[in-house]
């Protein structure tokens, strides 16, 4: 599978930490009836994702209710734990969900995982892609070190 527009998104569970317990997400459930902006960072914490990628989500949050946006959620190959505590960091918590890809499953069955050396390993590409009920119907893979079109402001301009 590639991460395709058309493309029905793959039966993976995804982790999401709430209080004090971690929670299976079924990501096919968890879209239905739903349409959800993903965004891929390669790694909570990472200078890219903490200072731009993730707070330029939380800081136009609301547009993304005005182009029909039921959920927004971020990914990384981390763990819940780690995602959480990214997420209170950058003031994300309560508004963009943040899911855990810990042994990038997700990523590899949508074709965006990456070596990032010795450093991060195995990850996922920064990317995004919107889905409608389970459907990819926006998708982007950024080349290495570049943050373009899976920007938030680039993802609300494609959901005209």
């Amino acid at each position: 599978m590639a991460l395709a527009v058309g493309t029905k998104l793959p039966d993976v569970t995804l982790h999401t930490k709430t209080g004090d317990s971690v929670e299976e997400i079924n990501l096919l459930d968890w879209c239905e009836d739903r349409r959800i902006v993903f965004f891929y960072v390669p790694g909570a914490f990472t200078q890219t994702c903490t200072n731009t990628h993730l707070p330029g989500f939380v800081r136009l949050f609301d547009s993304f209710a005005k182009k029909a946006v039921d959920v927004v959620a971020c990914i990384s190959v981390n763990d819940a734990h780690v995602m959480k505590a990214w997420g209170e960091q950058v003031g994300a918590l309560g508004k963009i969900e943040m899911l855990a890809d810990s042994r990038a499953e997700l990523a590899q069955a949508l074709g965006v995982t990456r070596d990032f050396g010795p450093v991060l390993g195995e990850r996922a590409k920064r990317c995004c892609f919107v889905a409608d009920e389970g459907i990819i119907i926006h998708s982007f893979v950024e080349e290495p070190g570049q943050l373009t079109g899976s920007s938030a402001e680039a993802v609300l301009e494609a959901l005209q």
